[in-house]
């Protein structure tokens, strides 16, 4: 029975006024903004660069050139064109703290912009708002990729208050839903905009957003077995093997959608860790708690070990022989001299079993704090939130990308790689400075290589990310990326 309403169980209990395109840390936040709002550029299902609210783009020069849809209009009827986009990207400048690449550095490198009237002079609108421009010194092999980031969101001028850049109206909005009904409890229900170019009568028309998980990381699909949710997405707590085997188990009541393994489990030590634990003791640690965690979920499905941090096809990966090196580093460490020593960890995001193979790892050390925290390392005030730094995090993660420069800024911006925080900015802007593939990807590699022979990271395992959406709801989403945009669900 068709309806046109999809219920999303979704893991944040938030108002519309939490979410914002300047400041996305947690996947949740990034799949809420997808569905309200349109950037320049973005990825079809099939992982190719497609234009968005850009009905064409390209580099003509050292120009890049987007010549902005001209029927494209708010759910009441207000025009979204190239004004629109300098005014959301200035927006984004000023307030800054973006974690999805730094645009600014590439377009406005030298100016501090504080307010919407402030000049930047890599930008241009032409054409009475049907033209969109950055003009630029040189060619940016990055930026068509950049600007598919949410981050970059394009948000209606008439939508921010023009003093504090705070956003003011979640209706009228550039996505391909608006929000309808807010909650302060976290059920914000959004409705499509037959005026946006991704619309159909196919899509849900109406989407309410059901809060779950804050207590049980399983709750979504019991919400579902109930009948009370409809969709529970790529981004939820429930583990890969679960929602297998329910959609198995459920083959007409369930549609399942996985995507390639770039769901990526990892431990990963924080510049205190780094500090406080050696390289033998980082590799003693890890191995141990990635011989518990393997030899707990090898043994279900979707779930294979992982050696490097990216995926063996991508661009950054290791060779054989810089793998068998690692390997030999970590089998010749042993817990000797630590199993007493005192140390704190954080579980990001971990779920399932885990409080199984917590309480072995405590067992091996008595003296190490194991704790769920929701934070991540890098982006904590410690002492403002009254924290304990930890020593080590454990945190899943999306590593699906060869040189996705928006999930590299977000990383740098962690404490992950095993860069100093004073060389980052550096060596980023270094990174995308280079035109030359070959030795882009040859720093990739290095860094890559760096970390994981430094044990700045333990990979532990991959998976899919994996979905399930209410029949005769059907999936059109990427395999290639980890992302809910619900316009992407169709009823055939």
């Amino acid at each position: 029975m068709k309806s046109e309403k999809i219920r999303v169980a979704f893991k944040y209990d938030k108002p519309a006024s939490y979410y914002d395109p300047a400041n996305i840390s947690f996947a949740p936040e990034y799949d809420f903004l997808e569905n309200i709002y349109s950037t320049l550029l973005e990825y079809s299902p099939e992982g190719e660069l497609v234009g968005s609210l850009a009905e064409s783009f390209e580099w003509v020069g050292s120009e890049a050139r987007f010549r902005i849809r001209p029927d494209l209009r708010t759910i009441d009827g207000r025009r979204i064109d190239a004004h629109d986009v300098e005014t959301s990207l200035k927006r984004l400048f000023i307030v800054g703290g973006n974690t999805h690449g730094d645009l600014k550095d590439v377009v406005c490198p030298d100016k501090k912009l504080t307010k919407l009237s402030d000049n930047c002079p890599g930008m241009e609108v032409r054409d009475s708002g049907k033209t969109f421009v950055f003009k630029l010194k040189e060619k940016k092999v990055f930026l068509f990729p950049m600007l598919t980031s949410i981050d970059f969101a394009i948000i209606p001028a008439d939508s921010l208050d023009r003093d504090s850049l705070k956003i003011k109206d979640y209706r009228n909005t550039s996505g391909p839903y608006f929000i309808s009904k807010d909650s302060p409890e976290g059920g914000i229900e959004l409705s499509a905009n037959p005026a946006h170019f991704h619309y159909s009568k196919s899509i849900p028309q109406e989407v309410l957003f059901v809060p779950s998980g804050k207590v049980d990381p399983m709750e979504s699909l019991e919400l579902f077995s109930k009948n009370k949710a409809d969709f529970i997405t790529t981004i939820d707590s429930i583990p890969p093997d679960v929602m297998i085997d329910y959609a198995k188990k459920h083959p007409g009541e369930a549609s399942l959608h996985a995507t390639h393994a770039l769901d990526t489990f990892l431990l990963i030590f924080t510049a205190k860790g780094l500090r406080n634990f050696s390289e033998r003791e980082r590799f003693a640690i890890g191995r141990t708690y990635r011989e518990l965690f393997l030899k707990d979920c090898l043994k279900k499905p979707g779930y294979e070990a992982a050696e490097q941090i990216f995926p063996a096809f991508g661009g950054g990966a290791l060779s054989e022989e810089q793998l068998s090196g690692i390997r030999a580093k970590m089998l010749a460490a042993d817990i000797g001299g630590i199993k007493e020593k005192s140390f704190r960890a954080w579980n990001v995001n971990f779920t399932g079993s885990l409080d199984t193979i917590e309480a072995e790892f405590e067992k091996i050390f008595p003296a190490a704090t194991l704790q769920k925290i929701r934070k991540i390392p890098g982006r904590v005030d410690y002492a403002a939130e009254k924290l304990a730094e930890p020593d080590f995090y454990l945190m899943r993660t999306d590593m699906g990308f060869q040189e996705d420069i928006n999930l590299l800024s977000y990383y740098l911006g962690i404490d992950f790689f095993s860069l100093e925080k004073a060389k980052v900015k550096p060596w980023l802007r270094g990174y995308i400075a280079n035109p030359n593939k070959n030795e882009r990807l040859l720093m990739l590699r290095e860094l890559h290589f760096n970390t994981l022979s430094g044990a700045a990271i333990i990979p532990l395992a991959k998976t899919p990310y994996t979905a399930l959406a209410r029949k005769p709801w059907e999936f059109n989403m990427s395999k290639y990326h980890a992302n809910d945009p619900v316009w992407r669900i169709f009823q055939p």
